[in-house]
């Protein structure tokens, strides 16, 4: 993986010499005496970070004269946002696969991945722009700013259900408000970003090195990427933007993991917990929702075929009876908030028909894409809990001694562990669960841990008695929609996963 950042600074050695001059001159009154008294009331809070002004974007390693708006650069004919990130296949193919590959006449190849144009900014409310041009004002305030600080957590069971104090290092996002969605319109920049980026990926033969003329032609002629005849339509290109995006109450914690597990890798090795909140500019406050109306055991009540008198809606060929209820938090879709993902280039896109060519390396004009084409998520929002200090994520050596191992550990059979981590749905007071769930509406508090992850999408509502998210049913309900070149839509509706409790998992690197 790869990437180049491009800045320029302007220096004069005076400045330079009368820097180096004040280091090395003598310092007078440095250091002053502070009393018991006055270092009793001292507390380190961590070190506090407040980006203003901010925007940002990956340009080419020599686009010094690009700007956001022109599509040229001056000194190379490069374009502002071709610096890339490259994610390259490594090691061979399987056995299963390179045997496959000895006799079928479509081989399988290996994935080349280019992503470039990583822009961050103020949303300009443009679904087809990657980069509004338009700085962040402030990330945060001076209240509640970014912080990096190390803190001690007491009382904290190891794998064996004994406590003990884990000291941590944590970097964490200004807190969530949630009252900012009560009135989205006036939303500070730091609930109204714009995240977008470009991607291009390959199928790479892995029998030819990087930069060969061949390296994918799996199936082509030997230059496949000059000869269009032979050429492969083996890449797919990518367009991402995130209008109305918030990270606010993301955090991210270091520390060494507890002892006591029988599996010797999770014991006092590298611990990791994150919590991961993109949440999307939206509207929140009382309003009805349309849900499946359910019997007493939690199944679907189904009506009379046909019979439309009962306010029931067809799936699967019955008709389903729903209900409208009223809920005093509703989470509504706002069209400034969405997530697009597109694929279509326009007839104006130089490299359309060079379905081997890339921007990040070959230069040449970024891509233009369809404005109305693409998947859009209207009302995003993912609350990821990864890792706790209960449940650490951890990072370890395969037993090749050559690949990367990432762990969610496995939660242990015992009571003061999984008691910390799971929630009792039917009694959210308990007090012998302390977890509970992430989510645009609640997201933990000093006595319940945020240890479950939600996902949803489109108009959704929430059961404070439960602590649980309803999809709105409703045919009115804007959600996950498709639109076509022309931009006629089809929406699917709106989407509600969760609860979502990672129990163990276990990912390893192959062919590093």
């Amino acid at each position: 993986m790869m990437t180049a950042i491009t800045y320029t600074v302007n220096f004069k050695k005076t400045v330079l010499a009368s820097i180096i001059g004040l280091f090395l001159s003598q310092p007078c009154f440095a250091l002053q005496e502070i009393s018991d008294e006055k270092l009793s009331e001292t507390t380190g809070e961590g070190i506090a970070l407040l980006p203003t002004d901010f925007s940002f974007q990956l340009n080419g390693a020599n686009s010094t004269t690009s700007t956001s708006t022109s599509k040229t650069d001056i000194s190379d004919n490069t374009n502002p946002g071709t610096g890339y990130l490259h994610i390259i296949p490594v090691g061979p193919l399987s056995s299963t696969i390179q045997t496959y590959n000895q006799t079928a006449t479509n081989k399988i190849g290996k994935a080349d991945i280019y992503l470039y144009g990583l822009a961050l900014s103020k949303n300009d409310n443009n679904v087809n722009t990657r980069y509004s041009g338009t700085n962040i004002s402030s990330w945060g305030t001076a209240v509640n700013p970014w912080v990096l600080k190390v803190l001690t957590a007491s009382n904290i069971p190891n794998f064996s259900g004994v406590n003990k104090p884990v000291s941590y290092l944590t970097y964490e996002a200004p807190l969530y408000d949630q009252s900012v969605y009560s009135n989205p319109s006036t939303a500070p920049d730091d609930y109204n970003l714009k995240l977008g980026l470009w991607a291009d990926a390959f199928v790479r033969d892995p029998s030819k090195i990087e930069g060969s003329t061949a390296e994918f032609c799996l199936n082509g002629s030997i230059d496949c990427k000059t000869n269009s005849a032979n050429m492969r339509a083996n890449r797919v290109r990518l367009q991402g933007i995130w209008n109305g995006l918030s990270i606010n109450g993301s955090n991210l914690k270091l520390f060494q993991t507890l002892d006591g597990s029988t599996v010797s890798s999770y014991n006092n090795t590298l611990g990791i917990a994150g919590l991961l909140r993109f949440n999307t500019l939206s509207s929140l406050g009382a309003g009805t929702i349309t849900v499946a109306d359910l019997d007493s055991n939690g199944n679907r009540q189904v009506a009379a075929g046909g019979d439309t008198n009962n306010n029931g809606k067809w799936d699967t060929g019955e008709a389903i009876k729903t209900k409208t209820l009223n809920t005093s938090s509703k989470n509504t879709s706002n069209d400034d908030g969405v997530l697009r993902f597109s694929t279509q280039e326009t007839a104006a896109s130089s490299s359309l028909n060079n379905l081997l060519n890339t921007p990040a390396i070959d230069g040449g004009v970024v891509p233009t894409f369809n404005s109305l084409e693409g998947m859009y998520l209207y009302n995003a929002h993912i609350n990821l809990a990864l890792g706790s200090l209960y449940q650490p994520v951890i990072l370890g050596v395969a037993e090749d001694g050559k690949n990367i191992v990432l762990e969610v550990t496995r939660i242990p059979d015992v009571a003061a562990v999984y008691n910390q981590i799971y929630t009792d749905y039917s009694n959210t007071a308990s007090n012998t669960y302390f977890g509970s769930t992430c989510s645009q509406f609640d997201c933990g508090s000093s006595t319940r841990n945020p240890t479950h992850s939600s996902i949803t999408i489109g108009d959704v509502a929430y059961d404070s008695s439960t602590k649980s998210i309803m999809a709105d049913t409703s045919s009115s309900a804007k959600g996950i929609t498709f639109k076509d070149g022309a931009g006629t839509a089809v929406n699917l509706g709106s989407a509600a996963i969760d609860g979502v409790l990672i129990q163990h998992m276990k990912i390893t690197t192959k062919g590093l």
